[in-house]
């Protein structure tokens, strides 16, 4: 709907990293106690794919998760992930596969990329007198040539493992997982696929600067772990030492436990999920700058350093003591739900975009767009939290990337939607009149939170 001069837009679309140092404070939470429950469904926070990597989640969070290693057995095979014709296509039917997205390592040593990389021109040969265009000649300058399905394979079928890195960018079936998994454990997920021939070992003895989920798609694979670093640090002989991995396994490793693998007869295909971990100076860098901005003057955080502080101590004392006694003010009176929601916020901006469908979604609603008996669904890829900003009387819903705006009183509506899985806009009429609900389905289709069931 389009506003007037003198009215402002009901529903807007915004980039979420504009509503930093642009607006009073924001909560994540609703303050009605009876709405918590909703609230906390929005993100969403989908436990099954937690649980298929772990089992039972609250012993694991509280007993093992950064501190011991941790198997468990007989679960779902990752074939549903990932299985050898996945990575047939992805290498041998769409190889165009660039130089940081594939690795090749032998016994330890990683492959030269020169034996497997090959320029664009050599993959997709052109006629003779083909002059290069532009978009090509770019192309091979950014990803230094791509992977050349036979080198690849001969260098597979050689003993070497192949690394498809970043997987959760091109898999559907591992994007849908990681963001699943990313939200559960509020840390940032990624994939990578390994496939190891029989007999063989990829790396050596070594260690990640990530927690790590090893999911065992086919095949077996042989693993020696030592102790994790809390096992070191409280001098315990190690939880896990060597084990074998079957279909539907998953082992999990704390980051910095050291660990190797290798296959004995068979081929071998896992997935491997990297959890970096957000922590408390992560919070603090996103967290402080914007409740500074928010509680002190412009004026005192943007006045220049006096001529000559670098040789005269005394000409700063007075104006950083008067920073210090604002900024001790500052934290006095932080709300740490305000901290926790600052974070929040960036922390969903970060993520990558997922939003399979929206093209087809705008094809099928044509020129019209969203009707009261069209039926919607909720992307499930797409992250969703509600802030509330008392200032204005206006309610954020934060999508990743990009935040609608609603008045205040769309907040129940915009809950029912977040928290169920398809409805029809006529279902909100309980909250918003037609043309309300109407606008706002639209602006949550068009932000891809939304697509048609």
């Amino acid at each position: 709907m389009l506003s007037t001069a003198q009215q402002a837009p009901r529903v807007q679309i915004v980039n979420t990293a504009s509503l930093r140092g642009q607006m009073g404070s924001l909560v994540s939470l609703p303050e009605e106690a009876e709405a918590l429950d909703d609230a906390a469904r929005t993100l969403p926070v989908d436990k099954e794919t937690l649980r298929r990597c772990v089992g039972d989640e609250e012993p694991f969070i509280a007993d093992v998760w950064g501190k011991r290693a941790h198997v468990l057995t007989k679960g779902i095979p990752a074939s549903d992930l990932i299985d050898v014709s996945d990575i047939d296509r992805m290498l041998t039917s769409l190889p165009l596969l660039r130089a940081e997205l594939i690795r090749l390592v032998r016994k330890g040593d990683i492959l030269p990329r020169a034996s497997y990389l090959r320029s664009l021109r050599e993959v997709y040969p052109r006629p003779v007198d083909h002059r290069m265009t532009e978009v090509e000649r770019t192309f091979e300058d950014l990803t230094h040539g791509i992977a050349s399905p036979a080198e690849v394979t001969a260098a597979v079928r050689g003993g070497a493992t192949l690394i498809l890195q970043s997987a959760h960018w091109y898999h559907p079936p591992l994007t849908a997982f990681c963001r699943s998994l990313e939200l559960a454990l509020g840390h940032r997920c990624r994939a990578n696929i390994y496939l190891t021939p029989g007999s063989a070992q990829g790396f050596g003895l070594h260690s990640d600067p990530h927690d790590v989920f090893v999911l065992q798609a086919f095949g077996e694979k042989n693993w020696h772990l030592e102790a994790t670093p809390w096992e070191r640090q409280h001098r315990l002989e190690p939880g896990l030492t060597d084990l074998v991995l079957r279909p539907g396994d998953v082992l999990y490793m704390p980051q910095g436990t050291p660990h190797r693998a290798h296959t004995q007869s068979g081929q071998s295909g896992h997935v491997t999920i990297s959890v970096t971990s957000n922590t408390w100076r992560d919070v603090l860098r996103t967290s402080l700058l914007e409740l500074l901005e928010e509680s002190l003057p412009a004026e005192q955080l943007d006045a220049e350093l006096p001529v000559g502080w670098l040789h005269d101590r005394g000409s700063t004392t007075g104006p950083t003591e008067r920073l210090m006694a604002g900024l001790r003010t500052v934290l006095d009176d932080a709300d740490p739900e305000r901290i926790r929601s600052a974070h929040l916020r960036t922390f969903l901006t970060e993520l990558t975009d997922r939003i399979p469908g929206a093209f087809a979604t705008d094809h099928t609603l044509g020129f019209f767009g969203v009707n009261d008996t069209t039926r919607l669904r909720r992307q499930e890829t797409v992250p969703c939290a509600l802030f509330r900003q008392p200032e204005t009387r206006r309610l954020h819903v934060v999508l990743g990337r990009r935040t609608v705006t609603v008045p205040d009183h769309f907040g129940s509506a915009v809950r029912h939607i977040a928290a169920c899985g398809e409805f029809q806009p006529q279902d909100l009429s309980f909250a918003l009149d037609v043309s309300e609900r109407l606008e706002l389905c639209q602006a949550l289709v068009d932000a891809h939170l939304l697509l048609l069931a």
